[in-house]
C-alpha cells in the first residue's frame, strides 16, 4: 500500500505542476531550499549543565518509601487471595472426599 501510494505520488508530481502553470519536476531531485545559520557571535541560552532536572535527594527518599509501602500493600492483598484460594480447594476436596 505505501509503495503504491509513494508511486503514484511521483507519477502525480509532474502532471499537477504543469497544471498549475509551473515548470514540472522531475522526479528524484529534490529542490534547494535556503539554509538557516546561526550567529556564532550570540552564546547559547541555556548551558548543557542546566538544562536538566534538579532532583531533591529528600523527595527521592520519599517517592521510594511510598513505593515500597505500595509493593507491600499489594503483596499483602496478593498473599490474601492465594490463601484465600488455597483455603477454597481445601474445603471442596474435603466435601468431595466425605460425600464418596
Amino acid at each position: 500500500m505505501v509503495l503504491t501510494l509513494g508511486v503514484l505520488t511521483m507519477m502525480a508530481g509532474p502532471f499537477t505542476a504543469a497544471a498549475e502553470g509551473q515548470a514540472p519536476r522531475v522526479a528524484g531531485v529534490a529542490a534547494s531550499a535556503p539554509v538557516l545559520v546561526q550567529d556564532p557571535t550570540e552564546p547559547p541560552a541555556e548551558t548543557p549543565a542546566e538544562t536538566g532536572p534538579t532532583i531533591d535527594p529528600a523527595e527521592s527518599e520519599q517517592a521510594d518509601s511510598e513505593k515500597t509501602q505500595t509493593k507491600f500493600i499489594v503483596g499483602g492483598i496478593a498473599l490474601v487471595l492465594l490463601l484465600l484460594v488455597i483455603g477454597g480447594r481445601r474445603i471442596r476436596s474435603k466435601r468431595r472426599n466425605a460425600g464418596s
